[in-house]
């Protein structure tokens, strides 16, 4: 079967790394596992050898043939549909979700089951390495940014290993890796409100090479910083996310308008 390009497949046949991921996604009979672009089930089959039933979503019609053709159709559910479209609320039936994303929507899917706050599910997905080093990356590193401190607050993100081209079929033409995030458990330093936190974070990267003062000119000023115990001077991607959390928290207590 053929790639399709407008669906940004490659197909993993490494059964190396097939197995690595495996290991590290650990299915358990009892886990209700959600998989997202099966392609041809290099994944899915050696996760039904493990659990009773798994659910895909696959948006190409002739991978939905090819699963429905191998697969006995008791453990598996196929929703042939755009994983973007899918309410957000269908993510929380799931304690595992798993996928070789399609690298030029992967950040948009991750984004969206993130938003899902009520889903408790682990996440193991294949990314562009670039992407990878994006989500995992701490303050002070180049790859730190908007992403980092988003997934992050709400995850804990490993970096797993990584896999050549030759490991896909098609190959692709950059380092893929795979990932796994972790729910917190946030007992303590808590966002207020999500929509300002995501603008804080946004306003804050909204210029890379200016200081934090310099974007958040005109919204947040210099007794502010000192409040926060933050230098004035310093640059977004060597905050933690702990001091983002308290900028948050200080502009929703202090009802500070963003939009001056």
């Amino acid at each position: 079967m053929k790639a399709k390009k407008k669906f940004g497949q490659n197909f993993l046949i490494d059964s190396h790394y097939v197995a690595k991921i495996i290991k590290e996604i650990n299915p358990k009979e009892s886990d209700n596992i959600l998989e997202i672009g099966p392609g041809l089930g290099a994944i899915t089959n050696p996760i039904l050898k493990k659990v009773r039933h798994i659910s895909v979503v696959e948006i190409d019609p002739d991978m939905v043939k090819i699963l429905n053709s191998k697969i006995n159709p008791e453990k598996i559910t196929i929703f042939s549909e755009n994983i973007l479209n899918i309410d957000d609320y269908f993510f929380t039936k799931f304690n595992k979700i798993v996928g070789n994303l399609p690298y030029y929507i992967a950040t948009e899917i991750i984004l969206k089951i993130t938003k899902t706050y009520n889903s408790t599910a682990e996440l193991y997905f294949m990314v562009q390495k670039e992407v990878a080093e994006r989500i995992t990356a701490k303050p002070s590193n180049k790859s730190y940014g908007r992403l980092s401190v988003i997934l992050q607050y709400y995850f804990d993100t490993d970096l797993l290993f990584e896999l050549p081209p030759t490991a896909f079929s098609p190959q692709p033409k950059v380092t893929s890796a795979f990932i796994r995030l972790a729910r917190k458990k946030r007992s303590v330093h808590k966002i207020i409100n999500k929509d300002n936190f995501e603008l804080v974070i946004k306003t804050a990267f909204s210029k890379k090479r200016k200081t934090i003062k310099n974007n958040f000119k005109n919204i947040l000023f210099d007794q502010d910083f000192l409040n926060l115990k933050i230098a004035p001077n310093d640059r977004a991607e060597t905050l933690s996310i702990e001091q983002f959390i308290n900028i948050e928290n200080y502009v929703t207590q202090n009802k500070i308008n963003f939009y001056c």
